[in-house]
Parts: C-alpha cells; sequence; structure tokens
C-alpha cells in the first residue's frame, strides 16, 4: 500500500514513481540547473496524490524569463534529449512573451509532454511564491499549495476538475490549512462550489 502525506509543507508521496513522475522531476532538475524558478500544478498534483486518472501533460508555472535564459534554457534540454512537439524549442522565448504556453517531452515522444507557461495572474504568482515540496522516490518538485489547487479546480469547474477537487479535499481535509483554503476559494468567487465540496 503506498502512502501520501501532507505534512509541515511536504506532500510525501511513497510509491514507485511513474512516467508523469519521472518527466517531472528530469524537467524541474534542467530547470533548477538553468536556475528558473518554477512550481508543478493542476492535473499532475492530484495524480501525484493518488487520483487514478490519466493525463497527457503535466503543467509547470515558470518565472518569466529574458531571452537569453530562455536560450540557454532550450539548448539544455536539446542535450538532454527533449524537443518542442508543438514548436521548435528555439521560439520558446517569442511563445511564452505571448503568453502561450509550450510543449516539452523527450525526443520523439508526443504524450505525456510538460505544458510550460510563464506566470500570468495574481494565483499564478500565489502558486509559485506559495510552492510547497513534494517527495516521490527519494526526489523533490516544487507543487503549487493543494488549498489553492482545489479553488482553482472549483473556478474550472469541468468534471475532471471537480473530480480532481474533491480528491485532494477529501484525501487532505485534516491537514489542510481551512483559512487559506477560504481565502482562495472567496478570491476565486467559489463560494457555492465549496459548500457543495464540504457537504459532500
Amino acid at each position: 500500500m503506498s502512502g501520501i502525506e501532507l505534512r509541515d509543507e511536504t506532500l510525501y508521496v511513497d510509491r514507485a514513481l511513474n512516467q508523469l513522475d519521472e518527466l517531472a522531476i528530469a524537467f524541474s532538475d534542467i530547470l533548477d540547473h538553468v536556475g528558473i524558478e518554477h512550481v508543478f500544478i493542476a492535473g499532475y498534483v492530484s495524480i501525484l496524490a493518488g487520483r487514478a486518472r490519466s493525463t497527457e501533460d503535466v503543467d509547470v508555472l515558470i518565472e518569466p524569463i529574458d531571452e537569453a535564459i530562455a536560450e540557454t534554457l532550450a539548448t539544455r534540454l536539446e542535450t538532454e534529449n527533449f524537443w518542442g512537439p508543438a514548436m521548435p524549442l528555439a521560439s520558446m522565448y517569442e511563445m511564452l512573451e505571448n503568453g502561450d504556453p509550450i510543449w516539452v517531452a523527450p525526443t520523439d515522444q508526443v504524450t505525456p509532454h510538460l505544458k510550460v507557461k510563464t506566470v500570468g495572474d495574481e494565483f499564478d504568482r500565489a502558486s509559485l511564491s506559495h510552492a510547497i515540496t513534494a517527495q516521490i522516490g527519494g526526489e523533490s518538485i516544487p507543487i503549487g499549495p493543494l488549498e489553492l489547487q482545489i479553488a482553482y479546480k472549483l473556478s474550472l469547474g469541468a468534471q475532471k476538475d471537480i473530480e480532481d477537487a474533491v480528491h485532494l479535499y477529501t484525501l487532505f481535509e485534516e491537514t489542510l490549512s481551512v483559512s487559506q483554503l477560504e481565502t482562495w476559494v472567496s478570491r476565486l468567487d467559489v463560494d457555492a462550489e465549496y459548500d457543495r465540496l464540504r457537504d459532500a
């Protein structure tokens, strides 16, 4: 039986690494090496926390980067056998600057891929500045705070997003910061959805 526990702002995940974990860890190492602040968010966080569902992408937010750093990152990715399935990695800076996400995947693979975008709004910035650590297979990666993930998933409103929110809330209800969760619920204007979640 694998164990998942949220303790002292760290999510401990005790299970074998899957393909998504390996992808996230490898990319996180590259971003650390280049010196780019980043955080994993969205569906991957729910899967990391044991939700059984498929996804084609691992969402990652990065701090805004300049052209020189984008070039360094593109070169490093190519050296480590990654490519851009949707566009050449060389056009990374231009894409991110336009607010478009870029896809990054191991060479010759299209899915799963990393979906990388620059922080855009206050919720993205909060995910980055309040990131917590996920520890899995002896490796650590930064993930968005679970309270914000839950509220944000409620705001998206699609079936899989609501299910992600329910999974995270049910699993970590005892260890979540209720005040933080309610702050994000209020900021994202999902009070009615949150009431339904608590009553479920």
